[in-house]
């Protein structure tokens, strides 16, 4: 039986069943996933525990996800924050991407292809020590 700590990732999303379908897709990997249905949720849940990665919603009443990654990035500026939206611009992606985003991924993404993202973001992270 293996001690080794899961990384830990944040799922933000105002629709729960995006947050459970990306949860569902990233636990395969055995990961630990929560899930905030708000970005003033979110911030709560990041002052409580560092998550490895987080995924954000661009689109979210309140706290947009623009101005959550904003926050996140103040807090933490090594954050690895990963938007998506359903309303992907050219203009929105450079924004993200300014503001520290590590990617940017349109829904709907199939799970494989959220998975590599994830995985990409945690390779950078975390680099495995060498040996």
């Amino acid at each position: 039986m293996t001690n080794a700590p899961k990384y830990k990732i944040l799922v933000v999303d105002d629709e729960l069943t995006v947050c459970k379908s990306i949860r569902q897709a990233l636990l395969r990997e055995d990961y630990e996933v929560d899930m905030a249905l708000s970005g003033e949720e979110a911030l709560r849940k990041e002052a409580e525990r560092h998550y490895d990665v987080m995924i954000v919603d661009l689109m979210m009443p309140g706290l947009s996800g623009m101005d959550l990654l904003k926050s996140l990035k103040a807090q933490n500026p090594d954050s690895k924050i990963i938007m998506v939206t359903g309303y992907p611009t050219m203009k929105n992606t450079i924004q993200a991407m300014q503001l520290g985003a590590f990617d940017f991924l349109p829904k709907p993404f199939l799970p494989s292809d959220l998975r590599g993202v994830v995985a990409r973001a945690l390779a950078e992270e975390k680099e495995p020590a060498a040996g």
